[in-house]
């Protein structure tokens, strides 16, 4: 649907514009918002998307079957003022009460838009680190004073946004994650240990992540080195893609992992790698979430996070995962070790990981703090 066509707008208490650049497949945040359109309750709040730079395999038709309205342009430039006319537009057509934005084009175009129309504008914060330029950051931290509400994923999100740019009106909602996780029985998990070609009787490590520097797939790499080297029969799985798979991989012969390591890229059955692992690793020096350390504690799985950014959020030390040291590949192995030869201290974290989940993380609780903020911004924003 383009931006020119017009059609009849619905009755509906409060209508979000979300501007953001796309709803990518391999995105945490499309599949955030869906599970909103899809779980949330359409007599309160109506999704309009406009989306500005939508070229990847995108998650348009599942938004569009849920209930949402999706319109698209084509503003593929890093910087183009059209895109500033197109929000007040299609604003305007779906008569929007609030705008929703996502990410730095999108946080200052929107915002700008939001003065010109007088309707509040909400900015959403997926990670800690900000990815464009410093002028880019000086930009939005000018504009902030005049958003409504900035919302981050997490408690350590908060703080990076409120340290970089002075938000004063920030709120902290964790995301909501889908409970897709799946039982194996044990010739499903053999076979699909067979499947990869990793031993049924090998203690399998799970890792899901773009390979990019914050994310230290190194350290975990020379963890598996130590434990292989003390006689551990480890299996290492790395999900996901990115900049530094080459060098990863040459590491990975380095250090002659190379039958035990499994680079297997993006994948679809994720539930099901989860189900034939035996605990998840994460030691990321700077997450904003997690999402895939969630699905893997829905699992039941047991995991090992780096003690860093938003990761100790995530978990109770002890009770439901482990805290290592940022970086320390020693301090990994040994918790490796710890649940290799403690499988009631392994079984315990992954229960206490699967409660902890359910309770903190359930898409039930996360739709119904997003709507709460949206609700009550409205409210104040018509008196």
């Amino acid at each position: 649907m383009s931006v020119d066509d017009c059609p009849e707008v619905p009755n509906h208490p409060i209508s979000i514009l979300y501007v953001m650049q796309g709803t990518f497949t391999h995105g945490g945040t499309p599949r955030e918002l869906l599970s909103l359109v899809v779980n949330g309750n359409h007599g309160k709040l109506r999704h309009i998307f406009l989306l500005f730079a939508n070229s990847a395999p995108n998650l348009n038709q599942e938004f569009r079957e849920a209930g949402a309205i999706v319109d698209e342009v084509d503003r593929h430039r890093n910087w183009d003022a059209r895109l500033l006319w197109d929000i007040l537009k299609v604003r305007r057509r779906y008569r929007c009460d609030i705008i929703n934005t996502h990410f730095a084009r999108a946080d200052i175009y929107g915002t700008l838009a939001g003065v010109l129309a007088r309707i509040p504008v909400v900015k959403s914060v997926h990670g800690i680190l900000w990815n464009d330029s410093r002028w880019l950051q000086r930009i939005d931290s000018l504009l902030s004073p005049l958003r409504a509400c900035t919302i981050c994923n997490s408690e350590a999100t908060r703080r990076a946004v409120v340290r970089q740019t002075g938000a004063k009106n920030t709120k902290m909602i964790y995301v909501g994650v889908p409970d897709h996780a799946v039982h194996l029985t044990p010739e499903q998990r053999k076979a699909k240990r067979t499947e990869l070609e990793i031993p049924p009787d090998a203690f399998v490590i799970m890792h899901v992540g773009g390979m990019i520097e914050l994310r230290d797939q190194s350290v975990i790499l020379r963890a598996v080195k130590k434990c292989v080297e003390t006689g551990m029969n480890a299996y290492l799985m790395l999900v996901g893609d990115g900049p530094l798979r080459r060098r990863l991989e040459a590491e990975n012969i380095e250090l002659g992992l190379s039958h035990r390591t499994r680079f297997l890229g993006y994948r679809s059955d994720v539930v099901e790698l989860n189900a034939m692992s035996d605990v998840h690793v994460n030691m990321a020096r700077e997450e904003g979430f997690g999402i895939a350390v969630v699905e893997a504690m829905q699992a039941g799985l047991p995991v090992v996070l780096a003690n860093a950014g938003a990761l100790p959020e995530l978990i109770e030390d002890g009770i439901s995962g482990l805290l290592v040291a940022v970086g320390d590949s020693d301090d990994l192995a040994k918790s490796l070790h710890r649940l290799l030869s403690d499988t009631e201290l392994a079984r315990r974290l992954g229960s206490g990981a699967k409660r902890r989940a359910k309770g903190l993380f359930s898409i039930s609780r996360y739709v119904s703090d997003i709507e709460k903020v949206f609700i009550d911004i409205n409210v104040k924003f018509k008196k």
